[in-house]
């Protein structure tokens, strides 16, 4: 695929026929070279296809988010910058696997015992509900919907991710950027400062009472 300037234009305001000539001209090829590191001992888990399948349109979504887009030159190889991403997405999921028998979602926020008093406890403070209210007042729209379809109407990942139009990957990246920043803003008016983040969670720090 030739990127000229107005191909490199079109493709970075997200053009759909551009975009779709890109996956047409990239996505076999590269589907190919991580079969291929997959072959040599590299992220094994991609001899299985869905495995294969999962990554190469994660790997695609990423590539095609707008600010990606415009931090591609039209210079380099495409192939090499799509590999690039590719690498950072099997990172992420390797370390998410590591961390998956702790992955609790929003529930771990209350590992605290009932007699310390975790969230479900302060939920009931009107304190805290206004204080809820005041953090979601301050996020965008696709943040508060991802809020509410995941930490309100309890929605699965998978389900909140077509919901919003997300990967699995997307959407647990975004709610985990919530949870810290919901942490944060708790922290900051005096609860919950015995729990730290850790991996996709939240958890009490050792030594904490």
């Amino acid at each position: 695929m030739e990127w000229d300037d107005d191909t490199l234009r079109r493709f970075r305001e997200g053009t759909p026929e551009v975009l779709a000539d890109v996956y047409r001209a990239h996505a076999e090829p590269l589907a190919r070279l991580l079969k291929a590191a997959a072959w040599r001992g590299a992220f094994t888990r991609l001899r299985n296809a869905m495995e294969l399948e999962n990554t190469l349109l994660e790997t695609f979504a990423r590539a095609f988010e707008p600010r990606t887009r415009a931090a591609y030159n039209g210079t380099r190889p495409y192939a090499h910058f799509l590999m690039g991403i590719a690498r950072n997405v099997l990172l992420e999921q390797s370390r998410e696997r590591e961390l998956v028998g702790r992955d609790e979602a929003f529930e771990g926020l209350t590992e605290s015992s009932s007699e310390e008093g975790g969230l479900d406890a302060l939920l009931e403070d009107r304190e805290v509900e206004a204080l809820l209210a005041a953090f979601k007042g301050g996020l965008s729209r696709e943040e508060h919907r991802l809020f509410e379809l995941r930490f309100g109407e309890g929605l699965p990942q998978e389900e909140a991710a077509t919901a919003l139009g997300l990967t699995r990957i997307q959407v647990r990246r975004r709610e985990f950027g919530l949870k810290s920043r919901l942490l944060g803003f708790l922290q900051s008016k005096g609860y919950l400062e015995d729990l730290e983040t850790q991996g996709w969670s939240f958890f009490k720090r050792r030594g904490a009472r």
